[in-house]
């Protein structure tokens, strides 16, 4: 229960509130106007755009069946294009997204790093000048998480859960680590440590982990270098 209270602590240093999460204090930025600075910026995309996607793009929005699921995509992907815009000053119908043979986007000729999710009506990502990854979860999905917990988790980690928040808060750790070089949860959960100290590890690489809310969602980022979240940004 100490691991599991100073992560609580640390995740609480980075919400807006505990209450309501970080549901207000993102901005508009201009295009071309952004650094990264080293650091993390996170962003929420709440509008979709499908003028701005690739032709190949809005192929991939039509093959969606479901409206919720294609909604999803078409954020997530204006969105990119709109992030990434803001950082090299291109056009966002200039910017070109790829993937690399491990199955991560990444954006070609610009020296950016991303990471995607979405979860519910929710669609973040991270921007980085180094790998990152991130994850958000709504809850209320999962409902025998002891169980996952005991089954795919470090007994360490099983140890500290003892309600869906906590499962959470360990599961979007984990899965951020795992989205830093592609491939997520196919890779095996157990690659992935959360610590009782609020860090991480990959393959037995430290981790750095940030832990917030966007709403009631948990979400966490995750980077190789200890590296702060600089900047909240919507669009």
């Amino acid at each position: 229960m100490e691991g599991l209270s100073r992560q609580t602590g640390f995740e609480k240093q980075v919400l807006c509130s505990a209450a309501g999460g970080r549901d207000s204090g993102f901005v508009r930025p201009l295009c071309g106007e952004l650094s990264l600075d080293g650091g993390v910026h996170v962003w929420r995309f709440v509008s979709a755009d499908l003028s701005v996607l690739s032709d190949r793009e809005r192929g991939r929005a039509a093959e969606f069946r479901a409206g919720a699921a294609r909604e999803a995509f078409i954020v997530g992907r204006s969105g990119l294009r709109r992030a990434a815009a803001a950082y090299t000053g291109l056009d966002v119908r200039a910017v070109v997204i790829s993937q690399s043979s491990s199955g991560k986007p990444f954006i070609e000729n610009a020296d950016i790093h991303f990471n995607l999710s979405h979860s519910g009506g929710d669609v973040v990502a991270a921007f980085s000048s180094g790998p990152v990854g991130i994850d958000i979860e709504s809850p209320g999905r999962c409902r025998d998480f002891a169980g996952i917990a005991r089954r795919f988790f470090h007994p360490d980690e099983a140890s500290w859960i003892s309600g869906e928040e906590e499962f959470l808060l360990c599961w979007t750790a984990k899965e951020a680590m795992l989205k830093l070089e592609g491939g997520g949860l196919a890779g095996g959960l157990d690659r992935a440590r959360v610590m009782p100290d609020g860090g991480g590890s990959l393959d037995g690489k430290p981790v750095s982990i940030t832990k917030f809310r966007i709403r009631a969602c948990p979400a966490a980022v995750a980077t190789f270098s200890p590296t702060e979240v600089k900047g909240w940004f919507e669009i």
